[in-house]
């Protein structure tokens, strides 16, 4: 049996033992929520100069992105980038000025955590590289116009780019272009020279039966990533005189104008389905009349922090809620796709892609286009 002296002792010394572990835990607590205080996302703004330009940075935790202003001569330029938070600040070490001599100029900034462009400003506005006058574009790196060159032709079809799959309406059916093969998907027995009721979803794009008359019963999807095509037979027959919203994952929806009635279209196991009148608005669904629908034909709309817009065939850019506006592009056609930060657009019969991050590319060129262009390019 224990000395009653030795088992305090014994009690004395575990007790301290173990307020030492509490205590250590208590160490390891705090550190973890002073780390993840630290690592956490935080809406933030700093201003700094650099060669007399004036920089606010900012981050958005909410929209995740990092909005940058630039102040030179009292004019204000703009650039915002989709990012994570990182946990360092003041990310542009150094800014290049260039200027023509009328005033004009470029700013070029520099850092090693973004692919800065430069922004320039030019006849008055904010305008890209792409749209400036030639002294002022003479002055920059050769590097920012890489000269195109042409990979291979295909139907008439010039290829300067293969990153994407590229899907041109050939009146009855689609060529098929892309880095592995270029083919012709054939879909209908007679020519169609205008095709209105197409449409992506996510992973497929979506045609109606052109060989049928005032209605149809059957949907042909072309898988996205592949080209493959697939007839899906509709338990009803719905008017042409409907168009597409939009499209939310794969589910495609279909306003028919005649039967005042909204559909889903699942693009992936061929099922249609009535559904309630409502429009997909910034990632939330919004109640509609349907009478309202068929009168505006209104658009789904989806959240991005880039707004395109074009203003007699001048392409412009704005960012989040922001004021500003940046002239991307002149003499554009038509706007072909716009997929977040990216757009595919046509000048006369030219296929560019843009994006701020790698700036302007030309992918194809087709003399067709000078004549028929509406609904007649798709992309992946």
């Amino acid at each position: 049996m224990l000395n009653p002296k030795l088992k305090n002792n014994l009690k004395i010394k575990n007790l301290k033992i173990n307020k030492l572990k509490l205590f250590q835990i208590l160490l390891v607590l705090i550190f973890l929520i002073f780390l993840i205080f630290l690592l956490s996302a935080k809406n933030y703004t700093e201003k700094y100069t650099i060669n007399n330009v004036k920089i606010e940075e900012s981050y958005s935790k909410k929209d995740k992105y990092y909005y940058f202003t630039f102040n030179y001569n009292n004019i204000t330029l703009d650039m915002l980038f989709n990012s994570k938070y990182k946990q360092k600040r003041s990310f542009i070490k150094d800014i290049k000025i260039v200027k023509d001599d009328n005033d004009n100029f470029c700013l070029i900034p520099k850092g090693d955590s973004f692919n800065f462009y430069p922004v320039c400003y030019d006849n008055n506005e904010q305008t890209s590289i792409y749209a400036i006058n030639k002294d002022l574009k003479n002055k920059l790196d050769s590097k920012y116009f890489p000269k195109e060159k042409l990979i291979t032709t295909y139907k008439d079809i010039n290829i300067y780019n293969n990153d994407y799959s590229y899907y041109i309406w050939n009146y009855d059916g689609f060529y098929y272009l892309n880095e592995k093969e270029n083919k012709k998907i054939d879909i209908f027995n007679k020519e169609q020279y205008t095709i209105n009721l197409i449409g992506y979803t996510k992973d497929y794009l979506v045609v109606a039966d052109y060989d049928s008359n005032y209605t149809f019963s059957n949907f042909y999807t072309i898988e996205l990533k592949n080209g493959r095509l697939k007839k899906h037979k509709l338990d009803r027959n719905i008017y042409f005189d409907s168009y597409y919203p939009g499209f939310k994952k794969n589910k495609l929806y279909i306003v028919d104008s005649k039967e005042s009635t909204m559909y889903e279209f699942n693009a992936k196991n061929g099922k249609l389905e009535k559904v309630p009148t409502q429009i997909y608005i910034n990632n939330k669904w919004v109640d509609r009349n349907i009478k309202t629908l068929i009168a505006t034909k209104e658009l789904f709309t989806y959240k991005t922090n880039y707004h395109y817009t074009l203003k007699d065939n001048s392409l412009y850019l704005s960012y989040a809620s922001k004021k500003l506006n940046t002239l991307i592009a002149n003499n554009i056609t038509s706007i072909v796709k716009i997929d977040d930060e990216n757009i595919f657009y046509l000048k006369d019969d030219e296929l560019y892609h843009y994006s701020p991050y790698t700036g302007e590319t030309l992918l194809l060129s087709y003399f067709e286009w000078n004549f028929n262009y509406n609904n007649m390019i798709y992309i992946n």
